[in-house]
């Protein structure tokens, strides 16, 4: 397995910024700049087969992984940890937008999530394997097999614009490699239930786009290229005869700056958020079904650095899966007996980065979706603050026919 902690000593040096290092978190890092996409021949995204199947196994996972000791100083950070700067949600025009409103929190703020168990929009089968996944509001989730040299990788990603995806940067990219670091061969099959994927079929997928601080390597970090800012990417999903597999699939909201986190009095005051996490961990059911975990969420800060954690049993392969707010469909309300409360629109906020080195430990992270010591701004052309805000920017401006 080629998932393994990094040394923290390994970490490229910046000449642009100074690293200074307070335990083992980075203070201080210059600004990040923009993205960058990668070269189409890089990536082999145009296929010469407009319907491509999965790759053969065996399959491997890259998610980095860290050590106990980063999630227990995570842990005494959240309770000094709010975020800074409005938070907000894209305005989805997928088979979501914004009639998804299950509750967020109430004026107790403590996190929960009710919605009705049912999807939102039937898919076309009725087998146990194939309901509910491959209906709203999972089907926008999907595998994402690609390679790295000869070897088969496997992540997972969503839709978050008809034609592009949103994964973690480590699995599209190698950190800090520059020109070297892209990966290729990209191929993303919606509500996987196989080895031969699902009934949706598959999508060629690439080029993708990361942001400059991953790109050089100067991204705020514990270790290289692990507990980072910036591990979010976006992925353009080719289109089959035409039709973007959003249009047939769907794809969800995303937000930044904490949308629907809140500080709970209920749970000692720390910033929290209720995450349904989706992914196609490789330890669970061979990594061909997809896997659901609902997690209290806990927002964190060390210097520099933002992130989210939750407990979760899923592993490699989960990388890049989305992690939503108010996930599921939204009930009929008697609004003069229950109220579903505040920020409720079902979106993204965060994808799964990284796992914990020890086996069992069950705990996961995510980069914060928002503005941060590298992407500053509160708004990056209309798309969303800081790196997420950034990357849908500079993706949708470069490729507007996927938005």
């Amino acid at each position: 397995m080629r998932n393994q902690s990094r040394n923290l000593l390994s970490l490229p040096v910046a000449t642009a910024a100074l690293l200074l290092i307070c335990g083992s978190h980075l203070q201080a890092q210059s600004a990040g700049g923009g993205s960058v996409q990668a070269p189409v021949s890089a990536t082999k995204a145009l296929a010469t087969n407009p319907n491509p199947i999965p790759p053969q196994g065996p399959y491997l996972s890259n998610m980095p992984l860290a050590t106990q000791d980063q999630f227990t100083k995570a842990e005494q950070q959240a309770a000094k940890s709010v975020p800074a700067g409005a938070p907000g949600v894209s305005s989805g025009k997928g088979t979501a937008s914004a009639l998804e409103q299950p509750a967020a929190f109430g004026t107790s703020t403590a996190p929960y999530t009710t919605v009705r168990v049912a999807v939102t929009v039937l898919g076309n089968s009725s087998t146990a394997a194939n309901t509910p996944v491959t209906s709203y509001p999972y089907r926008p989730t999907g595998k994402l097999y690609f390679k790295i040299g000869t070897q088969t990788f496997i992540c997972t990603a969503s839709l978050i614009k008809k034609g592009v995806l949103v994964t973690a940067a480590h699995c599209v990219f190698n950190f800090g490699k520059g020109n070297s670091g892209f990966y290729n061969s990209f191929v993303w099959c919606p509500a996987n239930t196989s080895s031969s994927g699902g009934v949706y079929g598959c999508y060629n997928a690439g080029p993708q786009r990361i942001t400059t601080t991953y790109f050089n390597g100067t991204d705020v970090c514990t270790q290289t290229g692990v507990v980072c800012n910036d591990d979010i990417a976006t992925l353009l999903v080719a289109p089959k005869s035409g039709v973007y597999a959003g249009n047939v699939v769907g794809w969800y909201n995303y937000s930044w700056n904490g949308y629907s986190y809140k500080a709970s009095s209920f749970l000692g005051n720390v910033t929290t958020v209720e995450v349904t996490q989706l992914g196609y961990p490789g330890a669970f059911d061979s990594g061909y079904q997809m896997e659901r975990t609902e997690a209290v969420g806990w927002y964190f800060t060390s210097g520099n650095l933002k992130n989210t954690q939750i407990g979760s049993a899923q592993t490699g392969g989960s990388s890049g899966g989305p992690w939503l707010a108010n996930f599921g469909t939204v009930p009929s309300v008697d609004t003069t007996r229950a109220s579903l409360g505040s920020q409720t629109a079902q979106t993204i906020i965060g994808v799964t980065s990284y796992g914990s080195t020890t086996l069992g430990f069950n705990r996961q992270g995510s980069s914060f979706f928002g503005q941060n010591s590298q992407y500053p701004a509160a708004d990056y052309g209309g798309y969303g603050a800081g790196n997420i805000g950034l990357l849908v920017h500079d993706t949708c401006t470069a490729n507007p026919t996927y938005c």
